[in-house]
């Protein structure tokens, strides 16, 4: 791989995202224009942002690595978040963004009439999406590895200057950029997938069939529960998401943006799983720490193409990574009563953001498996807060405690399957648990309601 050429591809992308969001910052008066993006993308800028969102580091670097093992099967992974976003496109999105909020916890107030469990939610929301932003950290070093260039300036000054233009523009920024990394990591994979296929020595049916052999992947089917559900139930809650919802110029815009955007995930998902059974089937040996989609695509390609692959990775994960910062600090200005945002300080606002991307970027040296992470941050939140908020898209008005145990329900049975291992697949129990819990809040409300009216008639 030529080192040089990566580095000028790197630094040159991220120039012209500089310039593109630094000038997203002209016009920032209020913080609905900092997080909101002022409520008015279009479809195209919303349909971009949405693939962008997703396909990020743990996708493509977690998927290709976890291919090289399973096989497959780890299509079972992104094809979460791509169902998850047709669940948007049929209409959930439409209902998320006819509320008139600014993050998802904030319905918890709205539907239930509870700020203790908006903050409640706003935090859970919060380390989920930190994990994620973790997550991409995390994929960004072993991209860094597999390359074999383990310079701290380069990667410091890398990650200052997505800081810097998404603290500095907000989610206009965010989108803006998403346009422009988003445009080119699609087209430098599909020329990478063009150019493997043609200069393989096998066919794609034969990589396809290979993909599913026993004797080279193992298979475990009580992954299956956590690539395929999780994502796809944390697509209806995550506030990233969420947030592109409720900036949306209409319902409708949300609808059909997500709908293109699954296609596209799903065409990504495939490539990067692609290039792990690949690898696999052409008995390539991958390295101690070193990432399975550079590795082959190093061995197999040109060092320019191989230096514009490796570009477009780190635009895969910073585009995911650029939204989880500016997510994270709606959470935090927007469910909090934080004294020093409430004049609509732009700067404070800059100022939390760049702060959230800081710590992330120190707490990714405690962690390795990108999947993993990943999976654990759904696990968390959905197991907490899919039920109330999934119920309150159908059921504008609900009662605080059935949503308190919901949420309380979910996080027992989250902890108590981590503590105790079994074998039932703890992703649907936790999920059924607090759907227990909801309707046990709703039991209570009733009896109480019916001890009212007979305690009324006596009267």
């Amino acid at each position: 791989m030529n080192i040089t050429a990566f580095i000028l591809f790197i630094f040159g992308l991220q120039a012209i995202c500089l310039y593109v969001g630094g000038k997203s910052v002209k016009g920032l008066k209020n913080q609905e224009d900092y997080f909101l993006a002022g409520r008015g993308i279009r479809f195209f800028p919303l349909t971009m942002t949405f693939l962008a969102t997703q396909v990020g580091g743990g996708l493509i670097l977690g998927s290709a690595n976890e291919a090289y093992q399973f096989g497959w099967w780890v299509l079972f992974y992104p094809l979460g978040a791509a169902l998850g976003m047709i669940l948007l496109g049929m209409g959930l999105g439409r209902r998320l963004a006819q509320f008139k909020v600014s993050t998802t916890a904030q319905i918890f107030e709205v539907a239930y009439r509870s700020p203790r469990l908006k903050k409640v939610a706003s935090l859970l929301s919060i380390l989920s999406l930190f994990m994620i932003f973790v997550a991409q950290i995390i994929a960004s070093n072993k991209f860094m590895v597999s390359l074999g260039l383990d310079s701290p300036l380069v990667f410091l000054a890398f990650w200052g200057i997505v800081i810097f233009y998404t603290a500095a523009g907000g989610l206009k920024a965010v989108v803006a950029t998403d346009i422009i990394q988003a445009t080119f990591f699609v087209g430098a994979f599909l020329l990478c997938f063009g150019c493997a296929l043609f200069s393989a020595d096998i066919s794609l049916g034969q990589i396809v069939d290979r993909g599913v052999q026993k004797d080279l992947f193992s298979f475990e089917p009580s992954k299956l529960y956590g690539w395929l559900l999780m994502p796809l139930l944390f697509m209806v809650i995550e506030q990233d998401m969420g947030q592109r919802c409720f900036a949306a110029e209409s319902p409708q815009a949300v609808s059909r943006a997500a709908l293109w955007a699954a296609g596209g995930t799903l065409m990504m998902s495939f490539i990067a799983v692609f290039f792990g059974v690949f690898a696999k089937s052409l008995a390539i040996e991958i390295p101690a720490g070193a990432s399975v989609l550079m590795t082959v695509v190093t061995q197999t390609s040109s060092p320019v193409i191989s230096a514009m692959i490796g570009c477009a990775l780190l635009a895969a994960i910073v585009s995911t990574a650029d939204s989880l910062i500016n997510a994270i600090g709606s959470n935090l200005s927007q469910d909090f009563e934080l004294k020093f945002l409430k004049r609509d300080n732009i700067r404070l606002s800059q100022a939390l953001s760049a702060g959230i991307a800081i710590a992330g970027i120190l707490f990714s040296f405690y962690f390795n498996n990108i999947v993993d992470v990943l999976i654990q941050s759904y696990e968390l939140s959905v197991s907490c807060l899919f039920v109330p908020i999934f119920i309150a898209l159908f059921k504008r008005k609900g009662d605080p405690l059935s949503a308190g145990l919901a949420v309380t329900f979910g996080a027992l049975s989250f902890v108590l399957f981590k503590v105790v291992p079994n074998e039932l697949p703890s992703e649907v129990i936790s999920v059924l648990i607090s759907l227990a819990g909801y309707y046990v809040g709703e039991l209570v409300v009733w009896m109480r309601t019916q001890r009212e009216e007979r305690e009324k008639v006596r009267l």
